[in-house]
């Protein structure tokens, strides 16, 4: 029998305590039935509160898949730690979806809205990327065929989808913008400030309606000290990693390299 509260004693967030409790039912369920669960595509802050609960239960091992070695969302698999890593199957898949979008532009929201429009959660889906023509996007294995068969539209454009394997994904090159900046410190508030053309004020109110997340975890104090490498996002914003820091201004301000994600 696991000891639930011991293992999840470190996780004070409601969230998190959530999420620490659905990782041991799937390990309830691993030890009790000798099979493989795989979880839901967690951000990495997610899967750094899964594996440190996986990593202290010795009946059991994990795999991480996210489609491809760079991806942000991955599911966790689960399984017996007798068994083979080598022989556990990928819980993910990728797909390509085509069409001709001339004429009709598409984004990232319209592909996740076409696919979400079939009755799929967002947590089954992981990353999406978005070239001029097509979209490739890694979803959760058992919903391969279901959206295989149902996903013929992606903004009143007709496509064709197929599976491709992780070989042949093509990364779109990355869309960011670099900013050079000084603050007066390294408080949250005031790099999102910088880094997002808002005011320090306009960012504490954003961090109170905890629409803020520094590392892809919901930040709630102004105060909180960055570092470099960090990555500050802010809902319907997008966001922005603390590249470099470059020593002080000669008037004592701390410069920083910023890269925003557009």
């Amino acid at each position: 029998m696991l000891d639930r509260e011991k293992l999840t004693s470190h996780l004070h967030r409601e969230e998190d305590q959530i999420l620490g409790g659905h990782i041991l039912d799937k390990v309830e369920i691993v030890i009790k039935r000798k099979s493989n669960e795989s979880t839901n595509f967690l951000n990495p802050y997610e899967r750094e509160i899964a594996t440190g609960i996986i990593k202290q239960i010795y009946d059991v091992n994990f795999l991480v898949d996210g489609g491809y070695e760079g991806a942000e969302r991955k599911r966790i698999t689960i399984f017996p730690e007798y068994l083979f890593p080598d022989h556990v199957k990928s819980p993910v898949c990728i797909l390509k979806i085509e069409g001709n979008f001339k004429f009709q532009p598409v984004s990232h929201r319209d592909f996740l809205g076409a696919i979400m429009a079939l009755g799929i959660k967002r947590e089954m889906i992981g990353d999406l990327l978005v070239s001029d023509d097509f979209a490739q996007v890694v979803v959760a294995d058992e919903l391969k065929d279901f959206i295989l068969l149902k996903l013929n539209k992606v903004h009143q454009v007709p496509v064709e989808i197929c599976e491709i394997t992780p070989d042949e994904l093509v990364l779109p090159p990355e869309n960011t913008k670099e900013i050079k900046t000084t603050v007066a410190s390294m408080r949250l508030d005031a790099v999102a400030s910088a880094g997002f053309g808002d005011s320090r004020s306009k960012i504490a109110r954003d961090i109170k309606n905890e629409k803020v997340k520094l590392n892809w975890k919901v930040a709630v104090n102004p105060a909180q000290k960055v570092e470099v490498d960090d990555l500050i996002s802010i809902k319907g914003r997008g966001r922005i990693k603390v590249c470099q820091k470059e020593g002080l201004s000669h008037r004592g301000r701390i410069k920083l390299i910023l890269k925003k994600f557009v």
